[in-house]
C-alpha cells in the first residue's frame, strides 16, 4: 500500500487509512486529513523530510513521520 512519502510531486490519491497513533492522529484529523479525502503532493524537500500537500482545498505541511502514516489507494485521481 502506498504512503504519502512514496508519492512524487503532482501525484494525487484518496486516503485509505491513517495508521498514526495519538497525538499525531488527532493533529492530522484536525487538519482535515481523513479517510476518503483527496490528497495531492505539491512539493517536497530533496531529502523528503517534509511534504507540502493539498487536502481537498487546504494546503498543509507534513513531516516525514506524518507522511509515513497516511496510507493511500493505489490509483491516481
Amino acid at each position: 500500500m502506498e504512503k504519502v512519502s512514496d508519492l512524487k510531486i503532482g501525484d494525487s490519491r484518496i486516503i485509505k487509512k491513517i495508521t498514526a497513533k495519538e497525538p499525531i492522529k488527532g493533529r492530522l484529523s484536525a487538519m482535515g486529513i481523513l479517510k476518503g479525502a483527496k490528497i495531492k503532493v505539491l512539493k517536497h524537500t530533496l531529502a523528503k523530510q517534509t511534504w507540502d500537500v493539498k487536502i481537498e482545498n487546504t494546503k498543509v505541511g507534513l513531516r516525514e513521520e506524518e507522511a509515513e502514516n497516511i496510507l493511500l489507494e493505489n490509483k491516481n485521481v
